[in-house]
């Protein structure tokens, strides 16, 4: 805190000021001036008036000097000649007279030796004052600046961080809970009805709520940005049309996230296969297989998606049995998403997996003329059923067919010399040793990425589910890439 100025500074810098002010110490040290009477109500005085004692002395012996005359008026001006000539106009104070007796020169030399320290203190407490009104203006222009800034962010809140261009992405198969086997072997319409029960009581048993939460704690673990989704299914029963749900993968998903407190959206769904069929327990069942794109809704991580597409493939693989003809609708679906200012598009897709795989390569081929028709980087997740382990699977052909159209796989950016396994468990996920024998759930991308790191998840003992189930018969991947430059 500056230090208040005393009272002979402030009597000796009125004695300076010449516009009939005094200075006065503001409430923050600083000197400003104020009327000349402020000091208890007396006059500023003149450095050039006359002493008090020898006005009163003048004012008792007007006759006196009326008979001196002119010699006493010569002799007054030679002595103010004198004293003037000692003293510079700085240091004439106005306790001193004009005109002093001989026996007060020596208590006046000391007078005058006494106001030229006060004036050399003055001089040092003048210039002493400046220096703190120097200090209290800059520290007033912080104080403003600081104001400011404060107007600009009222919460006073830490800056923002540089954005991350890198982009975390996740491919996860949900898996219904059962196959289809006891459909495909039945020959008869009873055998079919006995199938569907059986399919039914499989998927309930695979407890699909649980199996979705724990692939909702693998999603918490890595925080994907974005994630593709296959077989996320409602199951419903009832009469036709079955509107009451036994599960319904999605909603259980994304509670469980909600609850572990990572947040995430639905962006897009593509409605596949809905099938409905009587059953042996008197009420209808009804399938219902999506696949789905979901966000991270974070207010740390900005993610701006646009231009959302969703689409079927033109070509899908019929199955013919004994309640009719059923088509295995599949699909894609794309966002495109720009972070740090860079745009690129991400997709999601299941490609068909029927015998004799005419059907699946048809659909690669139109996922890449119509979701990669575009200028953008792009980024395929999902389960592709091409398997990219082992060149003499005839699978192998639509992997390879990616490749050649300019896709890059992740994987075999840091595992080169790992298969990297995905599929797949046991039907109904209770085999004690893993049994993933295929690379079929993959990343690939086309674009200047870079491959910071990609990993399987969901395929360690501790990943099983408390009634010691495999989340999915298929593993995810998590890959975290570098995005292109600005687009």
């Amino acid at each position: 805190m500056p230090r208040r100025m005393s009272l002979v500074a402030l009597l000796t810098v009125g004695a300076l000021l010449t516009d009939g002010t005094v200075a006065h110490a503001a409430a923050d040290g600083t000197a400003a001036p104020i009327p000349a009477r402020g000091l208890a109500g007396r006059a500023a005085a003149d450095p050039f008036s006359p002493h008090p004692g020898a006005n009163k002395n003048k004012s008792k012996n007007k006759n006196d000097q009326r008979q001196r005359g002119d010699q006493g008026q010569g002799q007054n001006q030679k002595l103010l000649r004198d004293f003037t000539q000692v003293l510079s106009p700085v240091q004439q104070s106005t306790t001193q007279s004009r005109a002093l007796p001989d026996n007060r020169q020596l208590a006046h030399s000391r007078t005058i030796t006494s106001n030229t320290q006060k004036t050399d203190s003055h001089v040092r407490n003048s210039s002493a004052q400046k220096t703190r009104q120097s200090a209290n203006g800059r520290q007033n222009a912080g104080d403003q600046q600081n104001a400011a800034q404060s107007r600009k962010n009222p919460r006073n809140e830490p800056a923002p961080k540089p954005c991350d261009p890198n982009i975390r992405v996740m491919t996860q198969n949900m898996y219904l809970g059962s196959n289809f086997a006891p459909l495909i072997a039945a020959q008869t319409l009873p055998q079919f009805l006995a199938g569907v029960t059986t399919v039914y009581q499989n998927i309930i048993a695979s407890a699909p709520a649980e199996r979705a939460a724990a692939v909702a704690r693998e999603i918490a673990r890595n925080e994907p940005d974005l994630v593709g989704l296959q077989e996320v299914d409602i199951v419903r029963t009832g009469s036709r049309p079955a509107e009451n749900v036994q599960s319904d993968q999605l909603n259980a998903l994304l509670a469980e996230l909600d609850r572990l407190g990572h947040h995430y959206e639905t962006v897009g769904i593509m409605p596949g296969t809905d099938i409905e069929v009587p059953s042996t327990l008197g009420i209808d069942v009804r399938l219902t297989y999506r696949d789905v794109v979901i966000v991270r809704a974070d207010a740390a991580r900005k993610i701006t998606l646009s231009n959302r597409q969703v689409q079927t493939y033109v070509i899908n693989s019929t199955q013919r049995s004994p309640a009719g003809t059923i088509t295995d609708i599949r699909g894609w679906i794309s966002v495109d998403a720009t972070v740090c200012g860079r745009t690129f598009r991400f997709v999601n897709t299941h490609l068909d997996s029927t015998p004799p795989l005419t059907v699946q390569r048809a659909q690669a081929q139109e996922l890449v003329a119509s979701a990669a028709n575009t200028r953008l980087p792009v980024v395929f997740v999902g389960d592709f059923n091409g398997n990219a382990s082992d060149p003499d699977d005839p699978t192998f052909a639509t992997y390879r067919f990616l490749l050649d159209q300019g896709f890059s796989d992740a994987w075999r950016f840091r595992h080169s010399g790992d298969p990297g396994f995905t599929c797949c468990q046991a039907p109904d996920l209770r085999n004690s040793v893993s049994s993933l024998s295929r690379r079929i759930d993959l990343v690939l991308f086309r674009g200047a990425f870079g491959v910071k790191n990609i990993n399987v998840i969901g395929n360690r003992q501790t990943d099983r589910t408390p009634l010691g189930l495999w989340p999915s018969d298929h593993a995810g991947v998590v890959a975290t890439l570098r995005l292109p430059g600005r687009t």
